[in-house]
């Protein structure tokens, strides 16, 4: 048993319908990857943050046992309270690059989804042009088949007389 084919009209109405579709899924994908970029921009960034701070401390910590040395009674106080902030920027920025880590690992399951949807939505619309072509090729048919009988009509009437 063979299901009915639609009219061309309701196949090319269901085909430019799953074309939008597409077109939409498309245009959710740029907003997304734009997010994706986002993300890795900031965790490029918190990076170099994390780096410089690394560097500082280090660079406080071979101060204090060369050149501020000979002043360290007078001010090791300064000293340790500027290590303690140093540490301190550090250990936020790392929590904050966790935090943008999880941001990245969001958006990028929301372009992997948004490239999903795409897929589905060209498969469909794959689907949706073949029965577009069946419909096609279905009227055709008709027409031949009507052009057919009409022809053999024709010809009976003039062989009868």
């Amino acid at each position: 048993m063979t299901a009915a084919l639609p009219t061309m009209l309701e196949a090319k109405q269901l085909h430019r319908l799953r074309a939008l579709r597409v077109q939409r899924a498309r245009e959710r994908i740029a907003p997304a990857q734009a997010e994706v970029d986002k993300a890795l921009a900031a965790i490029h960034q918190r990076q170099r943050q994390i780096d410089q701070l690394r560097e500082s401390i280090r660079e406080l910590r071979d101060a204090i046992v060369t050149t501020l040395a000979p002043a360290l009674p007078r001010w090791s106080g300064v000293a340790s309270a500027q290590q303690d902030r140093l540490a301190d920027q550090l250990e936020r920025n790392e929590y904050g690059l966790i935090d943008d880590e999880e941001t990245l690992e969001a958006a990028q399951e929301k372009l992997q989804q948004a490239r999903s949807e795409l897929t589905r939505a060209l498969a469909r619309e794959d689907a949706v042009r073949g029965l577009v072509q069946q419909a096609r090729k279905g009227r055709l048919l008709v027409r031949e088949q009507r052009a057919e009988r009409d022809l053999d009509d024709q010809i009976r009437p003039a062989a009868s007389r």
